[in-house]
């Protein structure tokens, strides 16, 4: 008989990520009070001429087509290098958290509520893939859960905080409470491999990135740090640098290089697939929450309060400046002509680092 005296108090704690450090976010909670995942869909997201200058979290670009996601289950395309957007046909209003377009009509998207989005039309339309919506139980029914079901509860509602695809069928989306998915067949079923990480403790995993689509990075909340060497199959635990949340990665221009980077502008390097780090001087104490390598010595980091860093030298020094709004920028990529896209508190902006 498992022992249930300390269970309603052992799931409590919050995944804090970019978009959940922002006042303006939605609490971490059931989406309009749902519990079940037919009436999580039956709302779908509203069309609205504001939604590019609304809150957005995420952006991705393959070739000319460009996703952005963000609040109320807003996604937006164009291809015309974010001249103009166009609305997609939603099926939830679940704020989602992150997207990845493996070719200009395949993507995906991930949000709360354990959401998994996919459109096959180049984001014109999207399905719900996965779900895990918030459920709430009685006293009396957690009573007679197993340890292992009772252990799942947190992960009910909690969003998932990114996606990454190796290609058009394999992928993986990371979230709170240590959750690791993968598909191999493009999305159409999902299998939970969360135990292959050994994440004892369950931290949470914000961000999933790789070069070469076989040394592939999962970083997260506490410092924690996983690396797999055989395309997500096995995974490792890194000893990471310090003991505070990462927030984004940008892995390259090799598979053994990459940079991880979170809470309080804390930003770090290894050359050797995350054996050992350097950590660099940031130029700021706000939060960076992602970035774009424009080159192998090119790089733009972006963060809270219209944080933006440039470096001209691989990453080893940077440059601060800050935008006049001071609204946090969530994400950041270029374009097929050059352009850089960034999202974050105001919507979508496009624009060039000063040098």
């Amino acid at each position: 008989m498992p022992n249930n005296s300390k269970r309603k108090s052992d799931h409590v704690r919050r995944p804090v990520k970019a978009v959940l450090l922002l006042a303006t976010l939605l609490a971490f909670s059931p989406a309009h009070g749902s519990n079940r995942k037919d009436e999580l869909q039956s709302r779908p997201a509203i069309p609205s001429s504001k939604a590019a200058s609304a809150l957005l979290t995420d952006v991705s670009v393959a070739g000319k087509q460009i996703a952005v996601v963000g609040e109320r289950g807003h996604i937006l395309t164009s291809t015309d290098d974010g001249a103009t957007w166009r609305q997609a046909a939603v099926p939830v209003q679940v704020l989602l958290t992150g997207v990845h377009f493996a070719s200009e009509q395949l993507g995906w998207a991930v949000g709360h509520e354990g959401v998994i989005l996919g459109t096959r039309d180049g984001g014109a339309t999207w399905e719900v893939q996965y779900a895990n919506p918030y459920k709430e139980f009685s006293e009396e029914e957690q009573e007679n859960f197993t340890d292992e079901q009772f252990n799942e509860l947190p992960r009910l509602g909690a969003p998932l905080l990114d996606i990454w695809f190796r290609n058009e069928s394999e992928g993986f989306a990371v979230g709170a409470y240590g959750l690791l998915l993968h598909t191999s067949d493009g999305g159409k079923h999902w299998d939970d491999w969360s135990a292959r990480l050994n994440n004892t403790d369950n931290w949470h995993l914000n961000t999933i990135g790789s070069a070469d689509g076989n040394i592939i990075y999962v970083a997260g909340e506490k410092g924690t740090l996983f690396r797999s060497q055989d395309g997500g199959q096995s995974w490792h635990p890194l000893q990471g640098p310090y003991e505070g949340s990462f927030f984004g990665m940008l892995v390259g221009p090799s598979p053994d290089s990459l940079m991880v980077f979170g809470l309080q502008g804390n930003l770090f390097r290894s050359s050797d697939q995350g054996n050992s780090w350097e950590e660099i001087k940031s130029t700021t104490e706000n939060s960076l929450m992602g970035g774009v390598r424009l080159s192998d010595k090119e790089i733009v980091l972006v963060g809270n309060s219209g944080v933006i860093l440039t470096s001209k030298d691989g990453g080893l020094s940077y440059t601060a400046q800050i935008t006049k709004d001071r609204q946090a920028i969530l994400g950041i990529a270029k374009t097929a002509s050059g352009k850089l896209l960034m999202v974050g508190q105001g919507g979508v902006k496009g624009g060039e680092p000063r040098p």
